[in-house]
């Protein structure tokens, strides 16, 4: 992999940067349930001047679960556990989806809005794509911590 670092022809990774954050570690960012908020990615950039593109998505396995859901008192073996119950049947025309814990507007664009809807802990990806060849992708992960009013 040595030879991509130096070969002038080899396409490189866009370098995505989240509020003028380049780095690779996640951001930790505190919101407000109820009150929108931004998250720029202008500043990202390709090292080989190709044009990217940009897509935010809300990932709701990460963080404090999906809502809504119930949560079990010593894990799921003790909600399998003979004489526990287990996972009630789901009613008629499926189970109730939960409300999502954050909205996304704009996920096709370099600014994201967030509304959060629910408080607990919110994992947002962006994934950056160039399109030179091959097209590569860079991803970078934001955590929201949701609190109520």
């Amino acid at each position: 992999m040595a030879w991509s670092a130096d070969a002038p022809h080899a396409n490189h990774n866009p370098i995505a940067a989240v509020n003028g954050n380049d780095g690779k570690a996640p951001i930790a960012i505190d919101a407000t349930v109820g009150t929108p908020l931004s998250l720029d990615a202008s500043a990202t950039r390709d090292p080989d001047g190709d044009t990217v593109t940009y897509a935010w998505f809300y990932y709701p396995e990460a963080g404090t679960g999906i809502p809504g859901r119930p949560v079990y008192e010593g894990g799921l073996r003790a909600a399998f556990a003979p004489g526990a119950g287990g996972i009630p049947p789901s009613p008629d025309g499926g189970p109730p989806q939960p409300a999502p814990r954050v909205i996304l507007d704009h996920v096709d664009t370099s600014r994201v809005t967030i509304t959060p809807n629910v408080a607990g802990t919110a994992h947002l990806i962006l994934a950056v794509t160039d399109d030179g060849t091959p097209t590569l992708t860079s991803y970078r992960r934001v955590i929201l911590t949701l609190r109520n009013k």
